[in-house]
C-alpha cells in the first residue's frame, strides 16, 4: 500500500461545466473538495469549499443548484456548500476510477494554479497503475510524490482497536488487497488467531471505518449562517 500525490489537469480547465461558470463569477473562487460521490440515481453529491464574499457565492449556488437541493453555510471566512449535482462524462469516469480500482481518496481535493486539482490517494502499486491507465482522456495527470503506507502514523490506524488494527495490517501484508488477491480469509485469521469464517465481516467493518474517514470532512467552527432549499 502505497500513498500517491497527483495533480490533475483538465484540458478545458474545468472537470465540470458548473466550475467554469464560477470561473466565470466575480467574486467567487474554488478553493477544494471535500466530499464527493455518484448516487444510484446517476446524480451526484459533493461538498464544495468555495472563496468569496457569501452573498455573492450564495446567489451563484443558487442560480446553478437551487433546483436539485443545497445547503451553504459560513465558517469564519471559509464556505461550504453541500448539493447534488449532474456529473457530466469527465466527472462520472474519475469517480467510477476510484470505486472499482480500490484507489481511495484522501481529502480535500485542492484547487491549484490554473484549475488544476491536487489530490491524495493510496492504494497498492497494482491498483494504482490500473486506474491511471483509464483516467479519461480530457484529464492530464502527473504523478507528484509517492510514498510507502506508514501505519504508524495513520490518524485512521489510530482509531481502530489492537486487534482490529493487527488483523488490517496482517490482511495488507498478506497481499488481501492485491489483485489478485494473494491470501485467503482462513490464512489471515491463522496469522492473529480468529476464525477465518469471521475475518471478513471484521474486515468490513474495518473497512467501513475507512471509507467513512477517508471521505470525511472536519469542520470545528460554528455556523454564522445557514440556508436551506
Amino acid at each position: 500500500m502505497r500513498q500517491y500525490e497527483l495533480r490533475l489537469s483538465p484540458q478545458r480547465g474545468w472537470f465540470h461545466p458548473f466550475e467554469k461558470r464560477i470561473d466565470r463569477r466575480e467574486g467567487v473562487d474554488r478553493v477544494a473538495i471535500h466530499r464527493i460521490r455518484l448516487r444510484p440515481d446517476g446524480l451526484g453529491v459533493m461538498v464544495y469549499e468555495l472563496a468569496g464574499e457569501f452573498e455573492r457565492v450564495e446567489a451563484l449556488v443558487d442560480e446553478e443548484l437551487g433546483s436539485l437541493g443545497y445547503w451553504i453555510e459560513e465558517f469564519g471566512d471559509r464556505i461550504f456548500v453541500c448539493s447534488r449535482f449532474v456529473p457530466n462524462e469527465t466527472v462520472t469516469e474519475l469517480l467510477r476510477v476510484t470505486r472499482d480500482f480500490q484507489v481511495f481518496l484522501d481529502p480535500p481535493l485542492t484547487y491549484v494554479r490554473d484549475g488544476d486539482l491536487k489530490v491524495s490517494l493510496f492504494a497498492t502499486e497494482e491498483s494504482f497503475q490500473r486506474a491511471r491507465s483509464v483516467v479519461p482522456d480530457d484529464v492530464d495527470l502527473s504523478l507528484e510524490t509517492k510514498q510507502p503506507f506508514e501505519p504508524e502514523e495513520n490518524v485512521f490506524l489510530a482509531s481502530l482497536t489492537p486487534k482490529q488494527r493487527r488483523l488490517f495490517e496482517t490482511a495488507i501484508e498478506l497481499g488481501y488487497y492485491g489483485s489478485p488477491r494473494e491470501t485467503t480469509y482462513e490464512e489471515i485469521g491463522r496469522e492473529v488467531g480468529i476464525a477465518g469464517g469471521t475475518v471478513g465481516e471484521h474486515l468490513r467493518k474495518i473497512e467501513a471505518k475507512l471509507v467513512d474517514h477517508v471521505v470525511s470532512a472536519s469542520v470545528t467552527e460554528s455556523p454564522k449562517r445557514r440556508q436551506i432549499q
